[in-house]
């Protein structure tokens, strides 16, 4: 009998060890977060597996330039990864239309999204992914050395010059621009833009949609004049065209440079290589009143693939990031702001000072988002032939109206 009863015991034990590998699972999640905040996904991803032994999260991260090309390419060959970053925004609505996207309708977090969230994270009444954070791209610039020189921050485009020229008097060069990755290219017209265009005609992107308006008519010509000014004016590094995002926040980081155009995120890395230095924000000064719209924008949403073989998974691990403890965690590493509603991150100093301006003056979606797919890729490519010297800002421009009558088709 005690021998009968040690079999038993054996067998269920096995039978313990069965259920559990039989249930064990593995999900990976693609994202373009990039090394600099690799140690923050792999901290949310340690706490959800302590929390659900059972499940293990592999990440893979790529670059942001290549991100977009690489997902589509798994999800077309039916290699999706099981849970991945979004695009806002227009973006993700050919992924959505082609069935490769879960939907979320019924998650308890979708309530707690904002509305300027919502409005870039749904589609055809269905919600498709978790938007994680609203950011802001700006002026990030190194206070010691405006205070050392006496400058002042610049709040129009001829005060922005000046400031520029005494820098360079004093042998440092106003910018740091990394034009090489091509996401950062875009940044100083996505910064220019919403003074520039939607300050004066919020509606331009509906007029684009209507075929009322066109790049080549509107003030791209100019933001694109100024930019180029930029570089031949010395206001940039040397060979900003070889230059890239990390190698940008490096010059930064070496008082190389007093100023960079980028996003909130820069400020962590920033504050990384820099820790003594004092770092601050403004808004890009594009006027000749003072007053700035800042370009905003939801920096990106999780979402999950709709033929994945574990959707439970998915679903607690996309619910564990909507997590209140867990959203503050990644927005202070990130030093980016919520889009979800009860949340408290520790908002960095430096954010909290450039607040005020968001509420003085108006914003505007980061550009991509609101525009048919594939234009953003056409600019993108184009701002860096124009800098480099091999493609007119004309021929630029009729690119991107091309590419915009394309992307409606497509749509359609």
């Amino acid at each position: 009998m005690k021998k009968f009863n040690k079999i038993l015991s054996i067998l269920a034990v096995l039978a313990i060890a069965i259920s559990s590998l039989s249930f064990a699972q593995t999900i990976e999640f693609y994202n373009f977060y990039g090394a600099e905040f690799e140690p923050t996904v792999d901290k949310i991803n340690e706490m959800f597996m302590a929390e659900y032994p059972d499940i293990t999260v592999v990440a893979e991260t790529a670059d942001t330039g290549t991100f977009t090309q690489v997902l589509n390419t798994r999800l077309a060959a039916n290699d999706a990864p099981d849970v991945f970053l979004v695009f806002p925004g227009t973006k993700f609505h050919p992924q959505a239309d082609a069935g490769y996207l879960m939907t979320f309708d019924d998650a308890a977090w979708v309530e707690r999204v904002m509305p300027g969230a919502k409005s870039v994270s749904t589609y055809n009444g269905h919600q498709y992914a978790l938007p994680t954070d609203t950011n802001v791209i700006s002026v990030l610039y190194n206070k010691d050395m405006f205070a050392d020189l006496g400058l002042e921050v610049p709040t129009t485009w001829d005060e922005f010059k000046a400031v520029g020229e005494a820098l360079k008097a004093a042998g440092i060069a106003p910018l740091s621009v990394g034009v090489q990755s091509g996401w950062v290219a875009q940044l100083i017209p996505y910064a220019m833009a919403p003074t520039a265009i939607y300050k004066n005609n919020i509606d331009f992107d509906t007029q684009m949609y209507g075929l009322e308006n066109s790049f080549v008519d509107s003030p791209w010509k100019k933001m694109m004049e100024d930019y180029v000014w930029l570089k031949d004016n010395g206001f940039m590094q040397e060979f900003p065209l070889s230059t890239d995002w990390n190698a940008s926040t490096d010059i930064m980081a070496a008082n190389e440079a007093a100023m960079l155009v980028q996003g909130n995120w820069a400020l962590g890395v920033l504050q990384d290589k820099a820790p003594d230095t004092n770092w601050g924000l403004f808004p890009f000064p594009y006027s000749d009143d003072g007053v700035n719209w800042v370009a905003t924008g939801v920096g990106g949403a999780i979402s999950g693939s709709a033929t994945t073989e574990h959707p439970e998974a998915v679903k607690k691990y996309i619910e564990f990031w909507s997590r209140p403890e867990i959203m503050d965690l990644y927005l202070t590493n990130k030093k980016a702001l919520p889009v979800l509603t009860g949340l408290s991150p520790d908002i960095a100093p430096e954010l909290v000072e450039f607040l005020p301006y968001l509420e003085a003056a108006g914003t505007y979606n980061f550009l991509d988002q609101n525009w048919p797919a594939g234009v953003q890729g056409v600019m993108i490519e184009s701002v860096q032939g124009v800098l480099a010297g091999n493609l007119t800002i004309e021929q630029m421009l009729k690119d991107m109206d091309a590419a915009w009558a394309e992307g409606m088709l497509t749509a359609e």
